[in-house]
């Protein structure tokens, strides 16, 4: 049994019961499969859960789609955004409820945990949007699955995940990627595979996650289907370091100053031949960045409003 699957069976073991999707996921995850389904079938089920169909309206009408128009009703929401997109909220607010409601352990601040997956999930949605990505409410939803790996290892080894938030916070110019294959054997992306796959979750999530750190390396059947999705989470995990900066160092020099980044020094980080993937220049990363922080403060703010965060 690998160091994954070791720490995978305890948290199951331990943490099972608290951590599962509620049965309306899989009901309409059983309804969107349905050739015969139609919209108002699917928001009637999404209708039961008060709270969520609130959330849902309130993202439809958030700066992150642009409506001219309110949207009012649920079956409104659906054909604008699309099944398979409200699907993934239910999936985000899921999942954000049950690590919240069970803080795994302290190494990890839920609230930047969570700021730093939206920012890498808005990323990943802008790139797929410039590369004309038929999947882009795929790419969000694995950008935003792809860091819970960290918190899995929190229940299990939270020593481990403190020298790991440590190293990155004292090395500048040094990927997380690589701290955590060199800590830890494994990294986080990866465990986020494996239990995501114990939550039969779509496997075309599944395999992103498990080789995004390094997508070149991928094996050939991977690479000829998913290279583009690969190249986008991995970049976009890199360039959400940047928003990161106002709420922590990125690093120290020799005289113990803060080491503020740029988006051409993120840029340099990213593999060449992964940028030759997604042919992204310095601007257009510099404008992705822009546009997704006000998407961020509405998407945040409607996922934990009871919380102070970033406000």
């Amino acid at each position: 049994m690998t160091a994954i699957e070791l720490i995978v069976n305890q948290f199951i073991l331990e943490k099972g019961k608290l951590y599962t999707f509620p049965e309306l996921y899989y009901q309409l995850e059983e309804k969107i499969l349905s050739s015969t389904a139609s919209i108002g079938e699917i928001g009637q089920i999404i209708s039961t859960d008060a709270i969520l169909s609130a959330k849902i309206l309130r993202i439809a009408n958030s700066s992150l789609y642009g409506f001219r128009a309110e949207i009012a009703t649920l079956e409104r929401a659906l054909s604008l955004i699309g099944v398979n997109e409200v699907k993934n909220l239910i999936l985000l607010d899921t999942l954000a409820g049950n690590f919240n409601n069970d803080n795994p352990c302290t190494a990890v601040n839920m609230e930047d945990f969570w700021r730093r997956s939206v920012y890498l999930a808005l990323i990943s949605k802008r790139l797929s949007i410039k590369l004309k990505h038929p999947n882009t409410d795929r790419l969000f939803i694995s950008a935003i699955m792809s860091r819970l790996g960290q918190l899995v290892c929190c229940s299990t080894q939270s020593e481990d995940v403190s020298q790991v938030l440590n190293e990155h916070l004292n090395t500048s110019g040094k990927i997380e990627f690589a701290i955590e294959k060199n800590l830890l054997g494994f990294t986080y992306n990866e465990v986020s595979a494996k239990i995501l796959e114990h939550w039969k979750v779509p496997s075309e999530i599944i395999i992103s996650l498990k080789y995004l750190h390094d997508p070149l390396n991928a094996p050939e059947a991977i690479k000829k289907s998913y290279l583009t999705d690969l190249a986008i989470l991995n970049a976009a995990t890199i360039y959400s370091g940047l928003l990161e900066q106002d709420d922590s160092n990125t690093g120290v020099d020799e005289n113990n100053e803060v080491i503020i980044e740029t988006a051409e020094s993120y840029l340099s980080r990213v593999d060449p031949l992964v940028n030759d993937v997604l042919n992204m220049d310095k601007k257009t990363i510099d404008d992705i960045l822009f546009e997704i922080e006000l998407d961020a403060l509405e998407i945040l703010g409607i996922i934990f409003p009871n919380t102070s965060l970033i406000f």
